[in-house]
C-alpha cells in the first residue's frame, strides 16, 4: 500500500467511496480527484482522466488526448472528463475508473 494511503484518514476516505448504487456520482469525481491531489498524486489523477479519455475517444470524437493534455491544467482536464461525459452518458463509466484505480493504488503494497 502506498505511504500516503497508509494514513488512516485518507485510508477510511477512500474506502468510503466504493459504493456502485450511488446517485449522483459527479461530486463523488470531485471527492476522489480532490483526495487523490491531497495525497500528491496528480500524475496519477491525469492518467486516470487521460485513459478515460482515449478509452472512449471514438465516442467522444477526441483526435489525441495526450497531445492536449500536456496544454491544459489538470483541472481544466478534469471538467472536459466531467463534461463529455455527462454529454454522451458515461459518467457511471468515469466514476467506475476513478475507483477501479483508487482500489489499485489500495492494493498496491509499499515499496
Amino acid at each position: 500500500m502506498s505511504a500516503y494511503l497508509k494514513r488512516t484518514k485518507y485510508l477510511k476516505e477512500f474506502q468510503s467511496l466504493r459504493n456502485n448504487t450511488v446517485k449522483f456520482q459527479a461530486p463523488l469525481i470531485f471527492r476522489m480527484f480532490g483526495a487523490l491531489n491531497k495525497v500528491n498524486m496528480r500524475n496519477e489523477n491525469r492518467y486516470i482522466l487521460c485513459n478515460f479519455l482515449d478509452q472512449h475517444s471514438d465516442i467522444l470524437k477526441i483526435e489525441d488526448i495526450y497531445e492536449a493534455n500536456n496544454e491544459i491544467s489538470l483541472n481544466q482536464l478534469l471538467l472536459f472528463a466531467l463534461i463529455k461525459a455527462k454529454e454522451f452518458s458515461l459518467l457511471n463509466l468515469l466514476y467506475d475508473e476513478y475507483l477501479n484505480s483508487i482500489n489499485a493504488i489500495n492494493s498496491k503494497k509499499a515499496v
